[in-house]
């Protein structure tokens, strides 16, 4: 009986062993292959910025090609000297937002999108410029494009065929008064519903008068015939005005 228990006894004795010497095993497994893994990250992280430093460095990545389109009144030399992108400069640092920025300065230009092509190795700029949509008198003839913004001072070569804004001073226009700006907006949308509509089209109007008292008072081309369209409820004051024009018009030729 006491042999067979001190075999027993060994025998437990054996098993615990081997349990211990298991975990041992266990932990230096995951050790060695968190090592393992912590090795490749760092061997990939020390690839990836060599790569990452060549490719900075090398001239194949150079802008080889500048591309603008959608340009009408500003000029390419003048958008190419605003964005100012060195052809020695590398394709991929280069800050497209940046450019975009830039580019914006141009008093033409109203939108633009500024991307990569990496077949041709060049930056292609696309323009959308303001469109003027009438004139406005302050020190000097300046051009409101669809959005009401003033942008730039009419010069010889610009549109000049347009209706001109009238009433309002300089500062409250550089300022951005808040009733100056809802007076252009709204003399810009009044001259939009009128169009090339049946009765008087906006072709026909000479001047907008804007008042903060009396709103808007438009003058005809020719007779010069003013017609005072206060503010609000514009497209129904101009159905108003489209079966009294033909009257009005006879009036004024037989003065």
């Amino acid at each position: 009986m006491a042999h067979r228990n001190r075999s027993r006894g060994n025998g437990k004795t054996r098993r615990r062993g081997g349990k211990k010497a298991g975990g041992i095993k266990g932990w230096a497994g995951k050790i060695g292959r968190a090592v393992l893994s912590l090795t490749l990250l760092a061997s990939l992280t020390i690839l990836g910025f060599t790569a990452y430093r060549y490719f900075q460095r090398t001239t194949d990545l150079n802008v080889g090609e500048i591309k603008i389109m959608g340009c009408i009144n500003a000029t390419e030399t003048e958008l190419l000297n605003l964005a100012g992108i060195d052809f020695k400069a590398s394709l991929m640092n280069l800050d497209l937002k940046e450019v975009g920025e830039r580019l914006a300065r141009h008093p033409w230009v109203e939108k633009t999108k500024v991307r990569r092509d990496w077949s041709r190795m060049a930056v292609i700029i696309e323009v959308q410029e303001r469109v003027p949509s009438a004139l406005i008198l302050l020190e000097d003839l300046y051009l409101v494009d669809r959005l009401g913004e003033v942008f730039k001072k009419a010069g010889p070569k610009d549109r000049l065929d347009l209706p001109v804004l009238t009433g309002l001073q300089p500062r409250e226009v550089r300022e951005r008064d808040k009733e100056a700006t809802a007076l252009i907006l709204q003399a810009l949308e009044l001259l939009g519903l009128m169009g090339d509509g049946r009765g008087l089209s906006s072709q026909e109007i000479s001047e907008v008068h804007l008042s903060r008292k009396k709103g808007l008072t438009l003058f005809t081309l020719g007779e010069g015939v003013p017609i005072h369209m206060g503010s609000g409820k514009l497209q129904e004051k101009i159905r108003c005005l489209e079966k009294v024009w033909p009257d009005v018009q006879r009036k004024y030729k037989n003065v």
